[in-house]
């Protein structure tokens, strides 16, 4: 932890430990994991009571809660109270219940304050919700990529670029699900240390498309061929159902209608 980063932490701990509401405070995040480097922001998951729940929320907004002086801060999915400082440095107050706590992993967790104890580390079992989202990741870009044939054939190619990016965006999520790290289980800033060497070194090589015919099919064909051949074994190994039909149309609407075989 850097001397700013530390300090910043001080004056979290000071501020909920200066709230009598706050039941408990957890370092959490990729300092709680142990994964954090110099640019990690500073997460914290904070204990309160139901009936408080909605008035520390308001406390971190109105400034009733005298956290660090902000230039930015939102609340992010009613929960999380996310804060940038003057020096840019960053903060998340993510807060629960107990109840809502006790469910959460402990093993990501390293307490600061409170008596409430750590909920038990989970296993390490892989996630039973795996296939459904595998399911769902294949039919969206089989559906995505059979809509490059509208891009191609308006000559939308500013379009067509964002559809490559959003097929290797699906590309590299498929990867990552392979590797067992779905995106609860990682940082939003954070690729390298998920990823295989191999699967970095494919995802490098894929060209990056100008804003052309010819540049996007050749890169839409190079990320469909790499998506298909790991996502058909991925899907028997968690013993989910391959679209056939779905990727046989695909298949032969991109053939006809645009010359490309993936």
């Amino acid at each position: 932890m850097t001397d700013d980063q530390q300090a910043l932490l001080d004056q979290l701990k000071a501020a909920l430990a200066a709230d009598p509401r706050i039941r408990s405070a957890w370092l959490s995040g990729s300092f709680g994991k142990g994964e954090s480097d110099a640019w990690s922001d500073i997460d914290l998951t904070v204990v309160v009571a139901p009936d408080d729940l909605a008035a520390c929320l308001r406390g971190c907004a109105d400034g009733a809660i005298a956290l660090p002086v902000t230039v930015f801060s939102h609340l992010v999915h009613g929960r999380i109270f996310s804060g940038i400082t003057p020096a840019w440095s960053r903060f998340d107050l993510a807060f629960v219940t107990p109840a809502e706590f006790a469910t959460q992993d402990g093993s990501g967790l390293v307490h600061l304050s409170g008596e409430i104890d750590a909920p038990p580390a989970r296993p390490a079992d892989r996630d039973p919700g795996a296939a459904g989202r595998i399911s769902r990741l294949v039919h969206e870009f089989l559906r995505v990529l059979g809509l490059s044939t509208v891009c191609v054939g308006r000559e939308e190619w500013l379009v067509g670029q964002q559809g490559v990016e959003l097929l290797r965006g699906m590309l590299v999520e498929l990867m990552l699900e392979a590797n067992d790290m779905p995106r609860s289980a990682r940082g939003a800033k954070r690729l390298n240390g998920f990823l295989t060497l191999d699967q970095r070194a494919a995802l490098e090589a894929l060209p990056v498309p100008a804003a052309g015919r010819a540049a996007l099919l050749t890169a839409q064909g190079e990320i469909a061929r790499l998506f298909l051949a790991n996502a058909r074994p991925l899907t028997q190994r968690l013993g989910g159902a391959w679209p056939e039909a779905f990727e046989a149309a695909t298949r032969a609407h991109l053939r006809r209608e645009l010359g490309l075989e993936i």
